[in-house]
């Protein structure tokens, strides 16, 4: 026996009613003097045999023609079009003349018709979809749906007057009016770059030098573009593998590699008379890669103690035990300011194989996939095992005879 709430059954109650099913309950109904009348006796009738209820309007079944009728009834303000394509949606996939769910009908009454309709032309924007039945139709709204809240806020924000967060504040000051190193984690777009820019400001100012790291020549060369406009090309250089722009600038863009590497020459020299104020190393979680951490590390231990570091990283794992790592290395204390807090969430999509965005996690289930991308992760898992199967298969071979 299922247990329906007085909501959902005041609601069936209304859909038996417009659909002219007052009957369905299996026993005829009672003269009524009003409609609130007839739906709390179809309400009484429905609590005594709910289960029968769902059974029966799950079975019950509509001919086109009562369809067309009903459509005409409760939507004449819809063109003659519309409501041939609202009918040619509820028949398809159904054998002509073949009797239409009462469920499905009553379901495009819950929607709205006019929803309806203008769900379909959406739908059918990029191509026709003549012969679309219900069943599809639903799937696609969910779809539709579930993508317009995956991309709904997405676009640039209205303009607000820049207001440093703490975290921000609590950097820039360790760095360079405390002297100590500073070890920043905070997400991505949580304004890192921001601490880096002032820093470097501060010490220019003060008439000192300073050097801005990272791992790949691409940002290196957005970065140069990037402080060439907020302190001028002349106090800017660039200094990577392809490229070599005023090096003699105070502030110097570069890849790791070539500080390291300047690192090396300045020790060959016997000194470090022109050791930068300070170094600020972009991705520094790039020091636990198997391959290229060797230089992040040497690039720390290397760096003269008079020279204030400062490390940013929105992905690094141990930041407390790293900021530990560089003061026991550097003989300086180095401070962590970590901020855990996302200021723009993550969304995960997934784009499928006819080219469709949708979301990668089902939104009602948290932690479960989309049911889209379980069916393709489970056809792709099937046909990976077809292929192990026919590489294990010895070839055939014909028997001489």
């Amino acid at each position: 026996m299922l247990k329906l709430t007085e909501g959902r059954l005041r609601r069936l109650a209304e859909t038996l009613d417009a659909l002219h099913l007052r009957s369905v309950l299996g026993a005829p109904a009672r003269q009524a003097g009003n409609r609130a009348a007839l739906l709390s006796q179809v309400v009484e009738q429905a609590r005594e045999q709910a289960s029968t209820a769902h059974r029966l309007c799950e079975a019950a079944r509509l001919p086109p023609e009562q369809v067309r009728d009903w459509l005409e009834e409760a939507a004449p303000e819809l063109a003659p079009e519309a409501q041939a394509r609202i009918l040619r949606l509820l028949t398809a996939g159904l054998e002509p003349g073949e009797p239409v769910p009462a469920q499905q009908v009553a379901s495009l009454l819950t929607i709205g018709l006019a929803t309806v309709v203008e769900e379909l032309q959406a739908i059918e924007r990029r191509r026709p979809r003549p012969n679309l039945d219900y069943h599809e139709f639903q799937i696609e709204r969910h779809r539709r749906a579930a993508l317009k809240k995956l991309l709904e806020g997405i676009g640039a924000p209205d303009p607000q007057p820049f207001v440093p967060d703490p975290f921000q504040l609590a950097a820039v000051d360790i760095v360079t009016e405390q002297g100590m190193d500073v070890m920043v984690a905070a997400p991505t777009g949580s304004g890192k770059t921001w601490i880096a820019e002032q820093a470097i400001r501060r010490t220019l100012e003060r008439g000192g030098a300073a050097w801005y790291t990272s791992p790949l020549k691409a940002l290196s060369n957005d970065k140069f573009r990037e402080f060439g406009r907020k302190f001028s090309f002349d106090a800017v250089g660039l200094i990577t593998g392809d490229r070599r722009v005023n090096p003699d600038a105070p502030l110097k863009i570069a890849t790791t590699e070539i500080y390291r590497n300047g690192l090396y020459d300045a020790m060959k020299q016997q000194g470090l008379a022109g050791a930068p104020d300070l170094v600020v190393f972009d991705e520094v979680h790039y020091l636990g890669d198997r391959h290229r951490g060797v230089v992040w590390e040497e690039s720390i231990i290397y760096t003269p103690a008079s020279t204030r570091l400062l490390m940013l990283s929105a992905t690094v794992g141990n930041a407390r035990e790293l900021a530990e790592w560089v003061t026991w290395t550097r003989g300086v204390e180095c401070r962590l300011v970590a901020h855990p807090q996302r200021p723009v969430p993550l969304r995960t999509a997934f784009i499928h194989a006819d080219g469709r965005l949708q979301p990668l996690f089902d939104e009602s289930q948290a932690g479960r996939l989309h049911p889209d991308v379980e069916k393709l992760y489970a056809q792709a898992k099937q046909q990976e095992a077809a292929a192990q199967a026919r590489r294990r298969r010895p070839p055939f071979r014909r028997r001489r005879r």
